[in-house]
């Protein structure tokens, strides 16, 4: 298995951490908060995309290698999350939410810009729980 960072072809930064092994590669961005992997191609979108919301289906990015990328969720062992909220592709945000006694507690639902993936990151400890 490798990893490595990238440069994210959304975003244009260099924080996109890549991991592979000889079937899979994936992408995740720390700046953009967007994540591919290697399936994620055009004749695997309709499997894809029957599962996940229609937000995430509308910031849908294609690279210049023919990948999708999507609004990366995440979920802390303690249940802390991230995601991507909002009425349409103009109008969102990233959702913060932290947990409380092992449950995800929406009543701490902070919101980040499009381009603060990182501090919501920072938000729900991230960095530290993932050590």
């Amino acid at each position: 298995m490798q990893e490595s960072f990238t440069v994210c072809p959304r975003c244009e930064g260099n924080a996109c951490h890549e991991i592979s092994n000889d079937k899979l590669t994936v992408w995740s961005c720390f700046g953009c908060g967007f994540t591919s992997n290697s399936t994620l191609i055009e004749d695997k979108l309709e499997e894809v995309e029957s599962v996940i919301p229609q937000l995430y289906k509308d910031l849908k990015f294609k690279d210049d290698k023919g990948y999708y990328w999507y609004p990366n969720s995440v979920m802390l062992e303690d249940k802390s999350l991230i995601f991507a909220d909002g009425k349409s592709s103009e109008e969102w945000k990233w959702a913060g939410v932290l947990s409380k006694n092992g449950k995800a507690d929406m009543t701490t639902v902070k919101y980040f810009e499009e381009k603060e993936f990182m501090e919501a990151l920072d938000y729900i400890d991230f960095f530290t729980k993932q050590k």
